[in-house]
């Protein structure tokens, strides 16, 4: 069974390309991104993807992941597989879509199988949906901003 965390879903004030250009800016993200400041990755299906993620005030983790779909101007993803997907399978979606030619809606989410889903449910789940509604109030900030 999928367990599913999810985001509010963000309205920002800027063009669609605007809010890509800064989701892909990786060496930018310690200025806005609070739950992911560092992610080092290419962008590329299938190659790695490490996030330097602050959990709470004092845990901070470094997720090795992979990248898992990448469609420009439209959504990446990237997962974590723990042992096997029949352990923990995580994929992490950030979603962009114009709303008009001036707003874009985004929204991201994570999807969670395996048979540990139950633990890291009762270990991270308030965390990681903390993290996912400070990153889109905090992109919003940012974009609408700090972005010219």
């Amino acid at each position: 069974m999928t367990t599913l965390i999810r985001a509010d879903n963000v309205s920002i004030n800027a063009p669609l390309e605007k809010v890509w250009s800064v989701l892909t800016d990786l060496e930018n993200y310690p200025k806005w991104n609070p739950f992911t400041p560092r992610v080092e990755t290419t962008f590329v299906v299938g190659e790695p993807a490490i996030l330097y993620v602050t959990m709470n005030e004092r845990q901070r983790r470094i997720q090795r992941e992979v990248m898992t779909v990448f469609e420009p101007q439209h959504a990446f993803a990237w997962a974590s597989i723990m042992g096997s997907p029949l352990i923990l399978k995580a994929n992490r979606w950030q979603i962009v879509e114009p709303l008009d030619e001036h707003h874009t809606h985004y929204q991201t989410h994570e999807t969670f199988d395996g048979l540990l889903v139950p633990l890291i449910m009762a270990l991270y789940r308030k965390d990681i949906q903390r993290g996912f509604e400070a990153v889109g109030q905090a992109l919003k900030q940012y974009v609408e901003t700090s972005i010219p």
